[in-house]
């Protein structure tokens, strides 16, 4: 059983409006630390693939080839800024998951046995733990259904 996490993000030279949107409202919020917001979605895949079955799923089924980039390699976790993670907790029905699951057998890919979906975010600024949770908590998740955790920047 292998588990795969495949992100999905804006290409650097497409605005990110999602994130130029949590930008405003964090200013909203009386945060005026953070200089930039970067967003992405998560797909945590289990099942039994290999590489080739998730880049088709990455490529045919998760981004838009016109406007975004996938991942599945854990290449930015030395990212410049703070990284937020925002997931489902277990047990709450994920719909966007579930609906990727049907997507992946509709390719014909077989093997998977459930997709989990979240939230990355990628923010610089001056900031330290207090803002980020500050701002996971008041924006970006609800605390009944949602959970994060968060990265610091690679020193």
């Amino acid at each position: 059983m292998d588990n795969w996490k495949v992100e999905v993000s804006y290409k650097p030279e497409v605005p990110d409006t999602v994130g130029q949107g949590i930008l405003e409202d964090i200013a909203d919020l009386g945060i005026s630390d953070v200089n930039s917001v970067r967003t992405a979605m998560v797909y945590w895949i289990e099942g039994s693939l290999d590489t080739q079955n998730v880049d088709r799923i990455g490529s045919e089924l998760l981004a838009d080839p016109i406007t975004q980039i996938y991942t599945f390699a854990a290449q930015d976790e030395a990212a410049k800024g703070w990284t937020l993670e925002v997931q489902f907790k277990p047990g709450v029905t994920d719909a966007v998951g579930d609906s990727t699951v049907k997507g992946i057998n509709d390719l014909g890919i077989t093997g998977v046995t459930a997709v989990r979906t979240g939230h990355k975010y990628w923010l610089t600024g001056t900031l330290n733990a207090e803002i980020i949770e500050v701002i996971a908590q008041r924006l970006l998740m609800n605390d009944v259904i949602q959970t994060f955790s968060y990265q610091k920047p690679a020193s």
